[in-house]
C-alpha cells in the first residue's frame, strides 16, 4: 500500500526522507522555501562541516543504531567509483580526533562506535601535536554538502516527487501551514495526505515548539598555499571541554583544494553575522592543532554562520493529529496525521538515514491502519 505525502522541509532530512519514502512506492510531494543552491541563515544544511562522527551517547541506542546505518551505508557508496564519488560528493578520509586528556580509555562508553568503524587506532604519542596528550583514528567519511544535497534532491526528482518552492505562513499555526501546503500541492483533505515536518529550528513557530533553540556555527572556508602533501590530509579535531563553545576541526571538503575551518556550538544565539574575533580564533587554533600548516599562507574565502536545529529532550520523530478546517472554511474540522521529524542538532547527516528509515515504518504504519 502507497500513500500521499507532502513533506515539508528541504534540507538533509527532509531530502532523505523524501527518497526513503519514493523508494517505498509513496507518492511525495516537497513543500519548502528553501532547495538546494540556495544560501540563507534559515536553511542550515548547506552550512554543516559534514563528516561521519557521532554526536550520540552510548545508551541512546536508536541514534546510535542510526550512526552505524549511515556509516555503513555511506562506506558502502564510496566503494562504487570514483564517478559515484563524484555524484555524492562523498569521500573516504582519516579523521584524527586529539585530546587534551593524558590518555585515551578504550573501554570508555564514549568510544561505543570504535568496533563499528574501519581502522580504528590509538594515536602513538610521538605523532601527537604539541597541544595535545592523547588520540585516536579511524576511517571517516567527508561530505560535500551541496554536492550531497544536490545529489538527494536529482534523485527524489528522479523518482517522480513534485517540487514547490512556496514560503508556509505561520500566522495561523500549524493548522493554518497544513492547508496551505495541502492548497499548494492540490491535495484534497479527502485523499488522506500524511504530512513531514522536517522544517528544523523552523518549527519552533510553526508547531511551535518552545523545546528547540539555535545553536550557532561560525566555520570558514580556506586555501592553503602551498598545498599540504596528501599524506597528511586528514579530518583534524581536537577536543578541549576548557575551550567551550569553541571548538577546534579542520576537513578537507571533498571534490575540492579547499578545506572547512570550525568553529562555534553557541546555543541560543540567532545572530546570522560573523565574528571577526571568532574568525580570529578559528584560525589560531586550527594553526596550532595542524604543525603542518603553520607557516602556510592561509586565505579565507568564505566565513559561514549556520544555526543548528536543538532541541531540549532531543530528535522528534513522533505522530501528532492536527484539526485543520475543511477546504479551508469554517465547515467543520478534519484531522490530517503529521510526522514530525526535527531537532537533530549537528548530526542531522549522520542521522539522517536512520531518522527517515523511522519516519517511513511510521507512514506505512499510518497507511495500513497500525497508526
Amino acid at each position: 500500500m502507497s500513500g500521499l505525502v507532502i513533506v515539508l522541509g528541504a534540507g538533509v532530512v527532509g531530502l532523505q526522507t523524501a527518497v526513503s519514502l519514493l523508494e517505498d512506492g509513496h507518492k511525495v510531494t516537497i513543500v519548502t522555501e528553501h532547495f538546494p543552491g540556495d544560501e540563507s541563515i534559515e536553511y542550515t544544511s548547506p552550512w554543516a562541516g559534514a563528516i561521519w562522527r557521532t554526536h550520540s551517547a552510548h545508551d541512546q541506542k536508536e541514534l546510535c543504531q542510526w550512526d552505524i546505518e549511515s556509516y555503513n551505508h555511506w562506506m558502502n557508496t564510496t566503494t562504487k567509483g570514483e564517478n559515484m564519488m563524484t555524484e555524492t560528493g562523498l569521500e573516504r578520509r582519516s579523521i584524527r580526533v586529539y585530546s587534551a586528556m593524558p590518555n585515551i580509555d578504550t573501554s570508555s562508553p564514549s568510544l561505543w562506535f570504535s568496533s563499528h568503524v574501519s581502522d580504528f587506532s590509538i594515536i602513538p604519542p610521538t605523532s601527537l601535536p604539541p597541544t595535545c596528550t592523547s588520540g585516536y583514528s579511524y576511517t571517516s567519511i567527508a561530505i560535500n554538502p551541496p554536492i550531497y544535497l544536490s545529489h538527494l534532491l536529482s534523485k527524489a526528482s528522479t523518482l517522480g516527487a513534485q517540487l514547490i518552492r512556496a514560503s508556509l505562513p505561520t500566522s495561523g499555526g500549524l493548522p493554518g501551514a497544513i492547508t496551505a501546503a495541502l492548497h499548494l500541492a492540490r491535495t484534497p483533505l479527502s485523499s488522506s495526505p500524511i504530512l513531514i515536518n522536517c522544517t528544523g529550528l523552523s518549527s519552533s513557530t510553526l508547531v511551535p515548539d518552545p523545546a528547540l533553540y539555535p545553536i550557532r556555527g561560525q566555520t570558514l572556508l580556506v586555501s592553503i598555499t602551498p598545498p599540504p602533501p596528501p599524506t597528511s590530509l586528514h579530518i583534524v579535531m581536537h577536543e578541549d571541554p576548557a575551550i567551550s563553545p569553541d571548538v577546534t576541526y579542520i576537513i578537507p571538503r571533498p571534490l575540492t583544494s579547499t578545506f572547512v575551518f570550525g568553529g562555534t556550538k553557541i546555543p541560543d544565539d540567532w545572530s546570522s553575522e560573523p565574528d571577526a574575533s571568532t574568525t580570529k580564533g578559528i584560525l589560531e587554533r586550527c594553526r596550532n592543532v595542524w604543525p603542518e600548516i603553520c607557516d602556510s599562507k592561509i586565505e579565507v574565502l568564505a566565513t559561514q554562520v549556520g544555526l543548528r536545529p536543538g532541541r531540549k529532550g532531543g530528535v522528534r520523530v513522533e505522530v501528532e493529529e492536527v484539526d485543520v478546517d475543511v477546504d479551508g472554511e469554517r465547515r467543520g474540522k478534519a484531522k490530517v496525521k503529521v510526522v514530525h521529524q526535527y531537532g537533530h542538532a549537528g548530526a542531522g547527516y549522520q542521522l539522517s538515514l536512520g531518522s527517515a528509515r523511522k519516519v517511513l515504518g511510521i507512514v506505512r504504519g499510518i497507511v495500513e491502519g497500525r497508526e
